[in-house]
């Protein structure tokens, strides 16, 4: 790591203690920097997207056919690893049955409607005018026509391209390495204004769904992202942290994987030696479609309410939660309204009676679910284009 990158890790550790504590101290000045952190996450999301076309673009253009195997590849690893995640959590959160008994869910009722999974709505929602208004939406599209484009142009013979590609994507790598600068300072907005708008409150009286939900990210972090990394690539678990510590603060703070992709492919990158190829295919594509955070939203939702309800959950069941579940992540990037549209979405489809009301305060918490989840899928994310870019260096 270089000394400036280790200066700013170590700035964005203690602004990430402090902004905390500032939150529950003087929850009214955390609230008036919010708006910091909130400028920090919308210029590394706009800034990200002209880099990460470049970047597919490139790889596509460079890798020609074998690009086509790295995305499937990288396609089958990530059912792989959400599947792995899924059933992993399923074990733990079916023996103890952590929600019989939960009686914490307030008189807030959900009103929002969930998301058409049809094929049809699926690709409305991706490609439709109206989507493609927010900087979020523009990234899966943006993806897939920068790899056709790529395989095109490659097929076409133009790989004279792939030059000028690349002076661009050095330019805008560049300019978010400057603003990546301010991380620090947009990580300590960022706690502040969410310590100062959830508190202690929240925490005791969702506290068991919470901490159920930030068990079963740890679990998954170990078994199935740390543990694959130190038996086949040699990468032992106080190496890992060390080389993602950065990485899992700007997520934590964020909750947005795109805000924290160009941190995620610097850490491939310079942490883990990928290839600049696989970093350029795999990592924008699990930006958006790798949601391992997601198996154990999924599977903690499910399986909670149902315990509320007193429901029996059979192995069956449980398949088709893992089933419901890959289908509704892998429709996330053209589904408006996050995670907790898609949680309405899935218990609606698993027939779940009277799940407005734990809606209502999982809609309440799930700001501080979010950190849990999205660090798990940016986790994900780097553990995919390790493991991929060892395959490729070994075939």
């Amino acid at each position: 790591m270089k000394a400036r990158d280790r200066i700013v890790s170590w700035m964005t550790l203690l602004c990430f203690v402090a902004g905390a504590a500032l939150g529950l101290i003087r929850p009214d000045w955390a609230r008036a920097i919010g708006c910091i952190g909130s400028a920090y996450v919308t210029v590394l999301k706009y800034m990200a997207l002209p880099a990460l076309i470049l970047s597919v673009f490139r790889a596509a253009l460079g890798s020609g056919r074998n690009a086509a195997g790295t995305l499937l590849g990288a396609l089958a690893l990530f059912v792989a690893l959400f599947s792995a995640s899924f059933l992993l959590c399923a074990v733990p959160f079916s023996l103890f049955s952590p929600g019989r008994g939960f009686s914490q869910m307030g008189t807030t009722l959900w009103q929002g409607e969930g998301a058409s999974l049809t094929v049809g709505g699926i690709l409305q929602n991706t490609f439709s005018p109206r989507r493609l208004t927010g900087v979020n939406s523009l990234y899966f599209p943006a993806i897939l026509l920068s790899f056709a484009l790529g395989l095109l142009c490659a097929g076409l013979g133009w790989r004279a391209l792939e030059k000028g590609a690349a002076a661009g994507e050095r330019f805008f790598q560049t300019l978010l390495s400057w603003v990546m600068m301010a991380t620090p300072l947009g990580v300590f907005s960022l706690m502040a204004s969410c310590t100062a708008g959830f508190g202690l409150k929240a925490l005791a009286s969702s506290g068991i769904y919470i901490a159920w939900a930030y068990a079963g990210c740890l679990l998954v972090l170990f078994v199935v992202m740390i543990l694959p990394l130190w038996v086949w690539c040699g990468v032992r678990p106080r190496q890992y942290f060390q080389r993602t510590g950065r990485l899992f603060l700007t997520s934590l703070s964020t909750c947005s994987s795109a805000a924290t992709l160009p941190e995620t492919m610097r850490t491939c990158r310079e942490e883990f030696q990928v290839s600049e190829k696989i970093v350029g295919i795999v990592a924008p594509l699990g930006c958006t479609v790798h949601m391992c955070g997601g198996a154990v939203s999924f599977c903690l939702l499910g399986l909670f309410v149902m315990q509320m309800a007193g429901q029996q959950v059979s192995l069956v069941t449980i398949l088709a939660m893992l089933l419901f579940s890959l289908l509704l992540n892998m429709a996330a990037p053209g589904i408006p309204g996050g995670g907790i549209v898609l949680g309405a979405t899935y218990l609606g489809m698993l027939g779940v009676e009277h799940a407005e009301l734990f809606l209502g305060m999982y809609a309440g918490i799930y700001r501080l679910l979010d950190m849990a989840y999205t660090s798990l899928n940016v986790a994900g994310d780097v553990t995919a284009n390790v493991l991929i870019d060892r395959w490729e260096k070994k075939r």
